[in-house]
């Protein structure tokens, strides 16, 4: 029967629906207990958090080491960065022409916050690439706050194996039951997500209830209304460009647990083992998704990106700066930076915005109201950054499809996708 189908198939997202229904009425209604629930809240992303490391290791190394040839290894990446990068300028020009359009705040200057200790020097470029690529020793490896180091240790890793063929192969085995391994147990961690949603929620409300000040309500609205278009129209023209009507279907029929999951935790790592889930029903194959979607939750974030733009017309318009064709591109290419950053470097929300008081030039008192806008739209940045990864996936397989080097591949699992689907 349709309706048990139905059922069958979005039941569990209609449950998450609901409890971040009644989180939000718990946190307006009843705040005290709201902080009651906020461990259960907490519980749930920690039994995430515990599983992402060992999960990205084994995915990235495994994929790589079980590749069938190093040219199509290669390929998947290059097609992989060329899209990350193309969604990046496309989200930063977009956001740049609407905020432009809008003017995400008022021109009358600022009551800058007072006591703001100064910023600390900047460190070298070199040294920055180092601490952001490296750790100083190995169990610091082994955090989420080092996730590109750790997929880069991955991907040699993965390598090394690989390049060892027999001796190799053991291992290979060992990383891809690993994975398989530590997906299981975050469908396990899984049913615990209608009551940690709730009471994540609940809490959430508390927190932010009073943040919402009159100063930011343009930028907020600005933000919002577009990132709300980028992910209905934008993330539907990438999806037909990755197979047409029907990769389009595909795409919407398995986005609701990502995004309620990124919604709910703000948090792209915590997303990314539903997005893996999702993008094999979208008929990602296995490679191509252990890459490109483990990757993706630390390099490819659109929301931050728009975001990025968002934050530096702030401050333009605050201290009374015009739009330049020179600066517009400024804009971009720092917004784009700003995505990257957030994602790849430890606190990188911080960094991100010091990046733009460098290039720009704004006073270090700057840096509070721009971390307010980062608290005020982290929610709807977190779920483009979250779910762009799925549809940056597809778009990976048609371009691999096209070139033939994993047509075969791709299109069982589609066709596997579509039956299920």
């Amino acid at each position: 029967m349709p309706g048990v189908k139905l059922l069958r198939s979005y039941g569990f997202s209609l449950l998450l629906l609901v409890s971040i229904a009644a989180g939000l009425g718990i946190g307006r209604l009843t705040p005290q207990t709201a902080q009651v629930l906020r461990p259960l809240g907490d519980l749930f992303l920690n039994l995430i958090f515990m599983l992402i490391v060992p999960l990205v290791f084994c995915s990235i190394a495994g994929s790589i080491a079980a590749a069938g040839n190093g040219q199509r290894l290669s390929r998947i990446t290059t097609a992989m960065l060329v899209i990350f990068l193309g969604t990046s300028v496309v989200s930063a020009t977009l956001a740049l022409l609407w905020m432009w359009w809008l003017h995400p705040a008022p021109g009358e200057g600022i009551a800058l916050a007072k006591g703001v200790a100064p910023l600390a020097s900047s460190p070298s470029l070199l040294s920055q690439l180092v601490a952001t690529c490296t750790t100083s020793d190995f169990p610091e490896l082994l955090s989420r706050k080092s996730m590109l180091p750790l997929m880069l240790f991955a991907v040699a890793v993965g390598v090394a194996t690989r390049s060892l063929k027999e001796q190799g192969e053991p291992l290979a085995r060992l990383l891809q039951s690993g994975a398989a391994v530590f997906v299981r147990l975050i469908d396990y961690v899984m049913y615990l997500a209608p009551l940690g949603l709730c009471a994540w929620f609940a809490a959430t409300v508390v927190d932010t209830g009073a943040q919402l000040a009159s100063t930011y309500l343009r930028a907020f609205v600005v933000y919002y209304s577009f990132a709300m278009l980028y992910f209905g129209l934008g993330f539907s023209a990438y999806a037909y460009l990755a197979g047409s009507f029907p990769a389009l279907k595909r795409f919407w029929s398995h986005m609701l647990s990502p995004s309620l999951t990124a919604l709910g935790t703000c948090s792209s790592m915590a997303t990314m083992p539903i997005n893996l889930e999702a993008s094999a029903k979208m008929g990602v194959p296995e490679d191509v998704r252990d890459v490109v979607i483990p990757i993706g939750a630390v390099l490819h974030k659109d929301g931050s990106v728009i975001g990025g733009v968002l934050k530096v017309l702030f401050a333009l318009s605050l201290f009374q700066q015009s739009l330049t064709p020179g600066r517009a591109v400024m804009v971009i290419g720092v917004a784009i930076l700003v995505g990257v950053v957030m994602g790849a470097i430890p606190s990188g929300g911080m960094m991100g915005e010091l990046l733009i008081l460098s290039a720009f030039g704004f006073p270090p008192e700057t840096l509070p109201l721009l971390a307010v806008i980062s608290i005020l739209i982290d929610p709807v940045a977190t779920l483009l950054n979250a779910t762009g990864d799925n549809v940056a996936a597809m778009m990976v397989t048609r371009w691999l499809s096209m070139e033939g080097c994993c047509r075969k591949s791709s299109d069982s699992e589609i066709e596997t996708a579509a039956a299920a689907g």
